[in-house]
């Protein structure tokens, strides 16, 4: 696939999107009727960065009637020392790899379907503008996770002005 400041290999089935974005390059790609893909490529594209996991009891909730989809809630509460076993609840592990010369973060989730795939460069260019991309998918199936993962190490970059592309 053909995006102008970017190409992609990806399977045959896999159609582009196109979306309008406000301050950014963006757009989509249709795997099937259930996987869609988003990429973002501009200043503020989000890092793909997992938010801090809060753990409360039962016990907590019930005395606060705090909406429970927020936190990992545990029968008893552990002695959790953060920096290691804070960890234990996180969604999507992280790697780092380099993609096209450029430091790339690569996200996958620890049980299959369930977290976000992609990857995130902080710096395209290399230069100060900041120009960031990512491309991701949430809870996809794991052909499709698979698939994405393979398709990323493909990525290729071509430094164009942002301004004068189609969106």
């Amino acid at each position: 696939m053909d995006f102008g400041l970017f190409t992609l290999e990806v399977p045959y089935k896999w159609q582009q999107v196109k979306q309008n974005g406000i301050d950014s390059y963006v757009g989509a790609i249709s795997v099937d009727k259930i996987d869609t893909l988003y990429f973002d490529l501009g200043m503020y594209s989000n890092s793909l960065t997992e938010h801090n996991i809060e753990v409360i009891t039962r016990q907590m909730m019930e005395e606060s009637a705090t909406d429970s989809s927020d936190y990992i809630t545990v029968k008893d509460m552990p002695i959790l020392d953060f920096d290691l076993d804070a960890d234990l609840y996180r969604k999507q592990n992280v790697s780092w790899d380099t993609i096209d010369n450029r430091r790339a973060k690569i996200v996958f989730p620890r049980i299959s379907g369930k977290g976000t795939t992609g990857i995130y460069i902080g710096s395209l260019w290399g230069d100060s503008s900041k120009v960031r991309f990512n491309l991701y998918g949430a809870n996809l199936k794991a052909q499709t996770e698979e698939d994405l993962l393979k398709a990323i190490k493909t990525l290729r970059f071509y430094k164009r002005n942002i301004d004068n592309e189609e969106n």
